[in-house]
């Protein structure tokens, strides 16, 4: 589609796209149908609503059409902390000049060196993209929302021509997030007190649809105050501390920030904490979607965290543990280890099995146990069966 501005600003598609802007504010899914239709509708192959801390310089989370979430991994932990194409547009915006930037257009000179070098050629090939355009579209002192749509190398280039018909949306792109992200501060407060109230013990937070903390209980308070390698910044966001960690929690959170709003299925994940002084505390958060809970103000998506403290949990018995679900050895070992805030990963790596033998003996502990997902399984087993 290459069309001036004033051409396509008359165009059929021009509407729809700008009717689903304003439907992404209150709308089910969010901006996942402009996303889609965008892509459709410009000969894109992927895109993506990618949300940074600018302060930090490290990607918070992303809504994202056709990336994988081994390339979205890859991003986050190579990528994202010195995007050229990212830094371009902000660059751009700060000086007044708010628009579209491609890769294949605006890097200078020295392009392909810069992508080669920041790692951004890598990460495009890896799942079969090759030039990318975007724009800021949204700003709140931190907290910045970048749109990115990726082509592959059979699709044509971008041109000056196509940036001009996408700045055409960055007034209605800047509005509609910026409405969504205040709306996404105000979730119904009878809603999340009914998440709340069998997880009084726990620390919970909650994150809403635009990866800011919205709610955090006086468990989590505390936990917060000790400095266990999570907290939560002036702009609400929460990061854990450490480039790394920060860029691996990234992934979990929009994994499940992204079913949330798809109303999909997702297991719980567990993330553990690796506590910089080492003074033997160990926290495992453990993140779920939100199922679109109901409140006054419509759905809330986003994503629950449940904080476990392991330094003060008592010993689990094993013996307790195996004889009252009737688990085998092989499954009682991957319950401790799960209890001992390891991942699928790291019991598979510590036991020597595969990760789907390890997935297997997790479904088995599923079963009998009569749970479904990784979180209600820790909380169970630990009631049960803890030393004394």
């Amino acid at each position: 589609m290459h069309l001036s501005t004033d051409e396509g600003f008359f165009l059929h598609q021009y509407h729809e796209l700008l009717g689903l802007i304003y439907d992404s504010v209150n709308g089910e899914r969010g901006f996942f149908p402009f996303l889609e239709r965008f892509i459709e509708v410009f000969q894109g192959y992927s895109g993506s609503f990618a949300i940074y801390n600018t302060a930090e310089n490290h990607l918070l989370g992303a809504w994202t059409i056709n990336i994988p979430d081994a390339a979205l991994r890859f991003y986050s932990e190579h990528v994202s902390h010195r995007d050229v194409l990212v830094q371009r547009a902000m660059s751009v915006c700060y000086n007044g000049q708010g628009r579209f930037v491609a890769s294949n257009l605006d890097l200078g000179p020295d392009t392909q060196q810069l992508r080669s070098e920041t790692r951004a050629e890598e990460w495009l090939s890896s799942y079969g993209a090759s030039e990318a355009a975007g724009a800021v579209v949204y700003m709140d002192g931190d907290y910045l929302t970048f749109f990115g749509i990726q082509r592959s190398p059979e699709q044509p280039a971008f041109t000056y021509q196509e940036l001009r018909v996408f700045d055409g949306f960055l007034p209605h792109l800047w509005r509609a997030v910026s409405l969504y992200t205040r709306l996404m501060q105000k979730p119904s407060a009878s809603a999340i007190e009914r998440l709340i109230l069998d997880r009084a013990s726990r620390g919970v937070i909650i994150c809403d649809a635009a990866f800011r903390v919205v709610f955090r209980n006086a468990r989590a308070d505390e936990l917060l105050a000790r400095k266990v390698g999570l907290r939560v910044g002036e702009d609400g966001l929460l990061v854990t501390y450490g480039a790394g960690s920060t860029r691996q929690f990234s992934i979990v959170l929009s994994t499940a920030v992204q079913a949330s709003v798809a109303n999909q299925e997702l297991a719980d994940q567990v993330f553990n904490l690796r506590n910089l002084e080492g003074d033997g505390q160990r926290i495992t958060l453990v993140v779920s979607p939100l199922a679109g809970i109901k409140g006054g103000s419509g759905a809330t998506h986003g994503a629950l965290i449940t904080l476990y403290d392991w330094s003060q949990q008592p010993a689990v018995r094993a013996d307790l543990l195996q004889s009252l679900f009737e688990l085998t050895g092989a499954e009682t070992s991957v319950a401790l280890g799960l209890l001992d805030g390891q991942s699928i990963g790291e019991i598979a790596e510590r036991s020597g099995r595969s990760r789907e033998t390890v997935r297997y003996h997790l479904n088995s502990l599923f079963r009998k146990t009569g749970t479904r997902r990784q979180g209600e399984l820790v909380a169970l087993m630990y009631r049960c069966c803890v030393d004394g």
